[in-house]
């Protein structure tokens, strides 16, 4: 009995530390991407804030906080009362696309409104964070009494289904969604404001807002101005309500005055915004399957599609115009990503997380109680990750082609609408198939995307030629013609156009009118395409099961795993980045990235200047010009003797921070966040003060090209400039 009381109390013990480990505010400075409910925490003020920190964030009132907002997948911010927000070119890039054509073509010549009734309507919703509440008891409450992985994440899923219903229901203005922001452990309920009638203002040419396009894609010194305008509207009563002539301009509760006077090296800055996703609280199994499987199979698929779709745009500007937003984002992702791999080997990423957990689970046998509840996590996730790795090249494949949009995406989807409604074809299926006509109309269209038949044909001949060469499975139907063949390279060109070119898919008019028409015909119909996208679709259906299993084991494994190292360390772990509103600081700062080479914190338009070529840095015809005569007007940086244009500081960013605000002590805009350094791609998995830097556009370069350049004078009056 004595022994069992000691056991009990160890155990209370053990408890008690690592709901301190959970809790405990963080109080690192720069490295972070800290929740609003970390802010209390920091000493910012020691850091460099000289404004409250109630007017950084104050839940029971207005602050900076309601001056930002999430657009499309980047980030923006108001700045001026009549809903004008400012965020970067490339977030901007497809809703200008979308306008375009040969005889408008924005994308190249940038669009201007000069009044309100020539703004254009576009596709890119605001979203506003309202309030947050943590309901992590009531998500895990009927989950923490269940064993069985599967049943219960089912049960997670369901208990979060249930409350973001239940919200919806008490705030029927409010769009509110779950975030899970430690894996298995932690969630929180986000209520957000949607602005669904978005107009665009100002976009720059390309020559401004890329200048170098992929060239200087995720390098520095950068010298692109990587920023653009649109405009919130709402209806005349404050309703979100879609595109109408009748809406007028939003009313934000806050906005962020521009200041365009000074900014230097080492001044204090930090940034509001929406970052996508960061993995720092993974296993080592998750980096080996990102290094040596995700990374590049990815990079390799996106750079043929890159390739082949700039091949197709040649000598036709409308298919130009029409892929060119995709090339952007593949390209963006492709370089990222190679970035991301370069930093693995750099810093020896793996081989570091290896060795903290080899640290860890030292620590953790030195503790007999520890034991008892983690001895065998390591092992546990290791043995998930083993089957992971097996079947990851198959996967891989079998994700891309089926998410890539054109004609095997479109089978896809229908095989998918087979399979789920296969219960029904002998009773309703016919009634489920003409209720969800609509809805399948829609997703197919959205299937092909602006694809192109010879770009799928040889979309498929590639991603059936690389699943020969991997000998990872026979997909092709049965077709033994093709491993026969002495040439089953040809054989492959020769199966996939054929089955393409005979099938009624191939037009997404035929979908578009039996759907339309005689909607159970669409899936009565069954040619060589359809057959074999069902063999495909069929096997990932298995190795989807498989994964499901796989991830359901390790959402409860991780969960002890974020846990039993907090206690390790003694330390608090800010949640990795999960597209929630976050906040970050740090300096205006340059970095030594390679050996004896010292990259300052600020470019100019000198550079511009001299990096221009008229074929890949292609400049303004006005530049050179307004350099020579030093026209810079009030925006010229007395320290530099130029125009700044894009500058470097050591803040905690990430994808979907793209359009973040860059505010300066005092919360004034300086600058709008569009990039990192090549050496900070690693950054989704490690931040380090010594190799992580983020870029900025200068609100002064912005103001410069309103002025000179874009001859915009009604933005700027806007801006107070």
């Amino acid at each position: 009995m004595k022994l069992k009381s000691v056991v009990v109390r160890r155990k209370s013990k053990l408890l008690l530390l690592l709901l301190f480990a959970i809790t405990l505010q963080s109080n690192k400075s720069e490295e972070g991407m800290f929740p609003l409910s970390s802010l209390s925490g920091l000493d910012l003020q020691k850091a460099g804030l000289k404004i409250s920190a109630k007017e950084l964030y104050n839940p029971d009132g207005i602050s900076l906080i309601d001056a930002v907002v999430r657009l499309g997948g980047c980030t923006g911010s108001f700045v001026s009362p009549d809903g004008l927000i400012i965020t970067n070119h490339h977030c901007a890039f497809g809703a200008a696309a979308s306008i375009s054509d040969s005889a408008h073509d924005y994308i190249t010549n940038g669009f201007k409104a000069s009044t309100h009734e020539e703004e254009r309507s576009v596709d890119l919703p605001v979203k506003i964070t309202v309030s947050y509440q943590d309901v992590s008891t009531d998500v895990l409450q009927d989950a923490n009494k269940i064993s069985d992985p599967v049943v219960r994440i089912k049960t997670i899923n369901e208990k979060i289904k249930q409350i973001e219903l239940k919200e919806r229901e008490n705030n029927p203005g409010l769009l509110c969604e779950m975030s899970e922001m430690f894996t298995g452990k932690q969630y929180v309920l986000f209520r957000y404001k949607t602005i669904k009638d978005v107009r665009l203002v100002y976009v720059p040419p390309r020559s401004v807002g890329e200048y170098g396009g992929e060239t200087d894609n995720w390098v520095w010194p950068r010298h692109s101005g990587d920023f653009s305008f649109v405009r919130a509207y709402v209806a005349p009563d404050g309703s979100a309500a879609a595109y109408s002539p009748s809406n007028v301009p939003y009313k934000p509760a806050k906005h962020f005055k521009i200041n365009a006077s000074t900014l230097k090296e080492n001044d204090f800055v930090f940034i509001l915004g929406y970052p996508g996703r960061t993995y720092r609280h993974q296993p080592s199994q998750f980096f080996e399957y990102h290094q040596d499987h995700q990374l590049p199979f990815i990079s390799k698929v996106y750079d043929w599609q890159i390739a082949k779709m700039e091949e197709l745009g040649k000598g036709n500007k409308n298919v130009e115009l029409a892929y060119s937003s995709r090339v952007k984002q593949l390209a963006n992702v492709t370089k990222n990503y190679k970035g991301k791999l370069q930093g693995f080997r750099r810093i020896g990423l793996l081989q570091n997380k290896i060795d903290e957990e080899t640290a860890m689970q030292t620590f953790i046998e030195s503790d007999p109680l520890l034991m008892e509840q983690y001895g065998n996590l390591l092992r546990d996730i290791d043995k998930i990750y083993i089957d992971k790795m097996a079947d990851a090249d198959k996967f891989l494949w079998l994700t891309q082609l089926m998410n890539t949009p054109g004609i095997f995406r479109a089978s896809m989807i229908l095989n998918r609408y087979r399979k789920e409604n296969q219960a029904l074809m002998k009773t309703k299926w016919e009634e489920a198939v003409i209720s969800n006509a609509t809805t399948i109309r829609s997703e197919i269209r959205g299937a092909y995307g602006q694809r192109s038949l010879e770009f799928d044909k040889g979309w498929l001949t590639m991603m059936f030629t690389d699943c020969f060469d991997r000998r990872l499975v026979n997909m092709f139907a049965g077709n033994g013609a093709i491993v026969n063949d002495p040439n089953p390279r040809k054989a492959i060109g020769n199966f996939v156009r054929n089955i393409i070119e005979n099938s009624y898919l191939n037009d997404p008019k035929n979908i578009d009118t039996l759907l339309a028409t005689n909607p159970t015909k669409v899936f009565k119909k069954f040619d060589d395409l359809q057959r074999l996208s069902k063999v495909i679709f069929d096997f990932y259906i298995e190795l989807d099961a498989r994964r499901i299993q796989q991830d359901a084991a390790l959402n409860l494994l991780l969960s002890k795993y974020v846990e039993i190292k907090m206690y390790w360390k003694k330390q608090n772990f800010t949640p990795d980045a999960n597209i929630t509103l976050r906040f970050t600081y740090g300096y205006v700062r340059g970095y030594k990235p390679n050996d004896g080479e010292y990259d300052k914190p600020f470019t100019t338009l000198k550079g511009i200047i001299e990096k221009c070529d008229n074929t890949t840095f292609v400049m303004p015809a006005s530049y050179q010009q307004l350099y020579e005569a030093k026209d810079f007007d009030k925006y010229m940086d007395i320290n530099l003797g130029d125009l700044p244009v894009d500058f470097l500081y050591n803040m905690d960013t990430t994808g979907g921070n793209s359009g973040s605000p860059v505010l300066n002590a005092y919360g004034e805009l300086v600058g709008v966040n569009f990039d990192r350094a090549y050496t900070a791609t690693i950054n989704d998995y490690a931040w380090n003060e010594n190799y992580s830097r983020s870029v900025g556009c200068d609100i002064r370069y912005v103001c410069w090209v309103l002025k000179k350049v874009a001859h915009a004078d009604n933005l700027l009056q806007e801006l107070g400039q």
